[in-house]
């Protein structure tokens, strides 16, 4: 899953970035308005991290020109300021959740996948495939019992397909959100396919030849 970060202060970015990262997000970072709108309206993201007070366009117009043009990810706000009516002008512009300075890092990262799951409409804490659970909150899959070791690109293309759960999901979309910068033929992914296949069972995956791959749901 991809997240965007817009920040300023070039520490704080690269510590989110850094934990975001060690817990299975791809990320990119803008430390200004303007460059922030511009990635978030080209880019597909799962989420982003906006700051408010930014150089340029401050993070309350990047997200009222994002809803306006119809962007609907989830957008967490992070902010020293403690207005109320700053909270509640950020709400009507759109946002899905506050976070205020200075912040635990463990709870952005929770933050980050419960707003991801409640857009997805993935409501539970825990998905489940044949004999493969994903734990939504945690990020872990486990089965039989035992977590399973995947690495971090394998790892990265099942949660997405976890957290679409019986969604068809094309190969091009796979790659953008598990990839900073996919610039690889489409066979590096179904090389991918094929390895976690081989770690957690063939019938987890599924393929629709020329569309792309989905997780069905099933909890037996």
């Amino acid at each position: 899953m991809k997240v965007l970060i817009i920040e300023d202060d070039h520490n704080i970015a690269r510590q989110l970035s850094t934990h975001l990262q060690e817990n299975g997000f791809v990320t990119h970072i803008a430390h200004e308005g303007d460059e922030g709108y511009y990635q978030g309206d080209v880019e597909s993201y799962d989420a982003v991290l906006l700051d408010i007070g930014l150089p340029g366009m401050d993070g309350f117009n990047v997200l009222e020109r994002w809803r306006a043009s119809g962007k609907t990810m989830p957008v967490i706000m992070l902010t020293a300021r403690t207005s109320k009516m700053e909270m509640i002008r950020g709400l009507e512009a759109g946002a899905d959740d506050y976070i205020y300075k200075p912040f635990d890092i463990e709870e952005v990262t929770v933050r980050v996948r419960a707003n991801i799951r409640r857009h997805k409409g993935q409501l539970k804490q825990e998905a489940i495939c044949k004999s493969l659970n994903f734990n939504m909150r945690s990020g872990r899959f486990i089965q039989n019992g035992n977590y399973v070791k995947l690495t971090r690109i394998e790892f990265l293309i099942l949660q997405y397909l976890f957290m679409k759960q019986g969604i068809l999901i094309s190969v091009t979309e796979l790659a953008e959100h598990v990839y900073d910068d996919f610039d690889h033929d489409s066979s590096i992914i179904a090389r991918h396919i094929a390895n976690i296949r081989k770690k957690v069972g063939s019938d987890i995956i599924k393929t629709e030849s020329n569309r792309g791959y989905y997780v069905p749901k099933d909890t037996a």
